[in-house]
């Protein structure tokens, strides 16, 4: 979980999702940058996305901020 107040623009996290259970190593677990956030989700824009699309061509997905972990 991180802080929303940390969670501001060009900070990298991982997204684990419920079903990982925490562990950072699971095949489900993705990473990426974050992009904004309203105070209450985070934005982020993940690395498979921007690698096939590029930045601007990527739409960023909201996120928990208990889902995330900072890099």
């Amino acid at each position: 979980m991180i802080d929303i107040k940390l969670a501001t623009p060009g900070i990298r996290v991982a997204y684990i999702p419920g079903h990982a259970h925490g562990k950072i190593n699971h095949l489900d677990v993705e990473h990426g940058t974050v992009s904004s956030n309203n105070g209450k989700n985070v934005f982020v824009k993940f690395d498979k996305a921007v690698s096939r699309l590029g930045w601007e061509g990527v739409t960023s997905q909201s996120c928990c901020p208990e889902d995330l972990v900072l890099l």
